[in-house]
């Protein structure tokens, strides 16, 4: 099970991850104000997009950390861990309290700078999303539309690290990336460049980030690249395999036993409720009228069966197919945490990332992929229902970005 700090650390990334649909960098510049304490600055944004390169902003901490050695014990995420912060932020960017009691004569080395990446929100961005071919990268296979954004990503992004790391006096960048779709995408690709750098120590989170990379770079990727996926949220899960595997699906499913049922139910359950539906024909009568309308009137369709309906040339009830289904070839990257609705409420969960591999079929599929209905949602309700106190709300108010 995800632990209570990891999801209010990954809920902090969540906060920067909205606060990149903003149409302005004045509204970004005043929500990063009531982030930490105000305690990042922007030193560059770009709220247009191009299909090529998402809109993103880059920040940087405004105080300089010592080395790990002199701080307090790190988590997993290099976040810090104590009883204390159960329902604080725990990210590498909090204004901690020991910054101020640090002794000016020690040694630092590196700075704090986080890369924040914008997920679909232009037609611009939608087209990058739809290129959904498969293309070579490092031995493997990436995501075209998706890898020329992370790949321009670094090309305007890796001289200007220099220069902070020049300006600083440190001799090391601790590089956090967060977005949200397709700025989780690119994000990731940005990271496995960034990743090749010695100056550069990489760490990314995405939300709902697609179907990215072939398997084996997915897993090279484990160490420093997180992904989050909200329940059935389809993004992570479509690719152009997925959506020829079903449609496939639609397309073989026997619907007829499923919907006679349902007829059956709510024609019942009609009459007893209200007076006028007993005017309704019986449940039998509707049955042979659906058939009717289903074969169209053809007399080959009525076969003497009980439930009234034609048989088809459905081959999916007796466990074999009409059509070979297309092997994925992509998964999401890095090491994934499914946020799933368990029957009751939400868990979360460490999940293979090949499991994101064929679409599930639901009515919250594109709910669960959007930031509020989807991952806000869920995060919350995790710790609401943990605590028992559904009052509970985390620290930065995420509702109130004017998206």
């Amino acid at each position: 099970q995800t632990s209570t700090p990891v999801i209010v650390e990954l809920h902090d990334a969540l906060y920067l991850s909205q606060l990149a649909y903003v149409d302005s960098l004045t509204t970004f510049t005043d929500g990063l104000s009531k982030f930490r304490n105000n305690t990042w600055q922007l030193v560059y944004g770009v709220t247009e997009s191009r299909p090529d390169y998402p809109a993103n902003f880059l920040i940087v901490h405004k105080q300089l950390a010592p080395l790990s050695a002199a701080g307090p014990q790190r988590g997993k995420y290099g976040a810090r861990v104590s009883e204390k912060q159960a329902f604080q932020s725990i990210l590498p960017w909090e204004a901690s309290p020991w910054l101020d009691e640090l002794d000016e004569k020690k040694p630092r080395s590196d700075i704090e700078v986080t890369l924040v990446v914008r997920g679909t929100k232009e037609l611009t961005d939608v087209l990058s999303d739809g290129l959904l071919e498969p293309v070579p990268y490092r031995g493997g296979l990436a995501h075209g539309g998706i890898l020329k954004g992370g790949m321009n990503l670094v090309k305007e992004h890796l001289p200007k690290l220099r220069q902070i790391l020049e300006y600083s006096g440190r001799d090391q960048i601790k590089l956090f990336i967060v977005g949200h779709s397709l700025g989780a995408g690119a994000g990731a690709i940005a990271a496995m460049e960034f990743n090749e750098y010695d100056f550069i120590s990489v760490e990314a989170i995405g939300f709902g980030c697609p179907a990215l990379l072939s398997q084996e770079l997915s897993e090279g990727t484990k160490d420093y690249i997180t992904t989050v996926v909200a329940d059935a949220d389809i993004v992570p899960r479509m690719s152009g395999a997925t959506l020829v595997n079903v449609l496939m699906d639609m397309m073989e499913y026997d619907w007829r036993d499923p919907f006679l049922k349902d007829l059956e139910f709510y024609v019942a359950r009609a009459k007893v409720v209200s007076p006028l539906a007993r005017l309704l024909p019986s449940s039998d009568d509707l049955k042979r009228w659906v058939q009717q309308l289903v074969a169209g009137g053809d007399d080959n369709s009525s076969n003497g069966d009980d439930d009234g309906m034609p048989d088809g040339d459905n081959d999916s009830t007796n466990g074999s197919s009409k059509y070979e289904r297309v092997q994925p070839l992509l998964s999401p990257p890095g090491s994934c945490i499914h946020i799933y609705r368990d029957g009751i409420g939400y868990s979360g969960t460490s999940t293979p990332c090949n499991f994101f591999q064929e679409i599930d079929v639901s009515r919250s599929l594109v709910d669960d992929h959007l930031v509020m209905t989807g991952y806000h949602r869920a995060m919350i309700t995790i710790l609401r229902d943990r605590a028992q106190d559904y009052s509970f709300d985390f620290e930065h108010d995420i509702a109130a970005i004017p998206c």
